[in-house]
């Protein structure tokens, strides 16, 4: 898996919700999310006081891509 589009319809296809908004955020539905900043990917989550906290940084879609698709199947 390479690209957003195919992690969006795998996480469609294993019931996670998740959303792709006009500002280059990709949201899941359980607080984390990935942002395209001009090409620097960052995986970040947001507590419960919507406090964002950078875990991640990638400088490829596919490296970003690989991170979110097996972390979530971490957490399911």
């Amino acid at each position: 898996m390479k690209t957003l589009l195919e992690l969006e319809n795998w996480m469609l296809n294993n019931d996670i919700k998740n959303t792709f908004t006009p500002d280059f955020r990709y949201l899941t539905d359980i607080g984390e999310g990935l942002e395209d900043l001009n090409g620097l990917y960052v995986w970040y989550s947001i507590d419960e006081k919507g406090n964002r906290t950078n875990i991640e940084f990638f400088k490829s879609e596919k490296d970003a891509v690989q991170f979110v698709l097996e972390y979530l199947k971490n957490e399911k």
